[in-house]
């Protein structure tokens, strides 16, 4: 059962269970689920958005509109959808407006990131299909992809269309990076619907957290969703008013060289927001940019030589590879000093990062991790869930 903090009331992103979540034993987030009835009554459903900007829900007579807006950079329009129950008759809207029959029976979808609120609203059976399937972190949804009740329908390559027409889902929820590549230009023309998810581009922890209520709303589950972010938005709270008690706020770089170029988030980028929520100073923190700055390594290395902390480094697992790929790296004060960690303490069987699948719906596991990091003293009973410390 997820608990509230023991912290209430207590004056990187780039997340805990000593917390007890905050205080039980279980050491697998997945598993922290809030015990709320799946009994449902349409003014009990109405959920309020708090944090999350890019998507808004309307409550209409016989049926929910959700609009998705800015679903990319440099987006000029958005998306509608019209969520009508099975058996509800259909109302009649402009032809812009995508109608979807729900619950959902058969969903597909196309990133990690968007499967742990499935397992946390008690929905897993209802997926029969992803791409790149050994890339989910998940036991419970692995032994489903096992037991052959979810089916690949791509690769690196791309979407397999012929698989994806097979499954005959209910609904394809999808992402899009505002090119002719996205796939759900072709999913449309194929006449299944699919649903845009603008999740990666809102600008806090809390406003990603809350797509949990965006997922449910395909399956009449508002009401537990609601629950749930209630307690995470609450266990985050409770964390960040402790680390701002802490008395230092230790200097933190992140990123790494990419093809000569190191790759530094910007200070309006989500995971600046982590850090300062953490009680860190981001050294990038007067960047404007919400995505990354292209720097020389020169220009890091200028800034970032004496930092506290280096956080968050891409696919490095051990100082000596890092050496290995760049000499250089060893010349700054937090590698000397063993102050790097990385957010890839739990891999998958086949290579996935739990990170980048149950961390955007559990920012208090982020948070936690990052103030046992730059504070430890306030945690000291918590282990470190998704980052670890780097060694030899």
């Amino acid at each position: 059962m997820l608990k509230r903090s023991k912290y209430l009331g207590v004056h990187f992103w780039l997340p805990v269970c000593c917390l007890c979540f905050l205080s039980c034993s279980n050491e697998n987030g997945r598993k922290v689920i809030a015990d709320t009835p799946n009994s449902r009554t349409a003014a009990e459903d109405k959920v309020e958005i708090k944090f999350a900007e890019r998507f808004k829900i309307f409550y209409k007579d016989g049926y929910k509109l959700v609009t998705v807006n800015k679903p990319w950079r440099g987006a000029q329009r958005g998306f509608s959808y019209a969520l009508v129950d099975r058996g509800d008759p259909l109302p009649a809207l402009p032809d812009s407006v995508t109608v979807i029959q729900i619950p959902v029976q058969k969903f597909v979808c196309t990133s990690t990131s968007h499967l742990p609120a499935l397992e946390y609203l008690g929905e897993v059976e209802k997926l029969v299909g992803f791409p790149n399937t050994k890339y989910i972190s998940s036991a419970n949804i692995r032994q489903q992809i096992a037991r052959d009740n979810i089916r690949e329908i791509g690769s690196e390559a791309g979407l397999n269309i012929e698989a994806l027409i097979a499954l005959e889902p209910d609904l394809v929820l999808d992402f899009a990076m505002g090119n002719e590549y996205d796939n759900f230009h072709v999913i449309k023309k194929i006449g299944v619907p699919v649903v845009i998810s603008a999740d990666y581009m809102e600008r806090t922890p809390l406003g990603r957290a809350e797509w949990i209520k965006f997922t449910s709303l395909f399956f009449n589950q508002e009401k537990k969703a609601d629950s749930i972010f209630n307690i995470i938005h609450s266990n985050y709270d409770s964390l960040v008013a402790l680390a701002s008690g802490a008395k230092t706020k230790p200097t933190v770089y992140s990123g790494k060289v990419y093809e000569g170029i190191w790759y530094v988030p910007g200070g309006n980028n989500f995971g600046a927001r982590f850090l300062a929520d953490a009680h860190g100073t981001y050294l990038w923190a007067d960047d404007p940019s919400s995505g990354s700055s292209q720097l020389s390594f020169e220009a890091v290395y200028e800034r970032a030589h004496k930092a506290d902390f280096w956080i968050g480094l891409g696919s490095f697992n051990s100082l000596s590879e890092i050496k290995s790929v760049d000499v250089r790296y060893t010349k700054f004060d937090a590698f000397k000093n063993g102050a790097v960690y990385n957010y890839n303490a739990r891999i998958g069987p086949e290579g996935g990062n739990e990170f980048l699948e149950l961390g955007f719906l559990r920012p208090d596991i982020v948070v936690a991790d990052l103030i046992k990091i730059l504070h430890p003293q306030l945690l000291p009973g918590h282990q470190l869930y998704f980052y670890q410390k780097l060694e030899d």
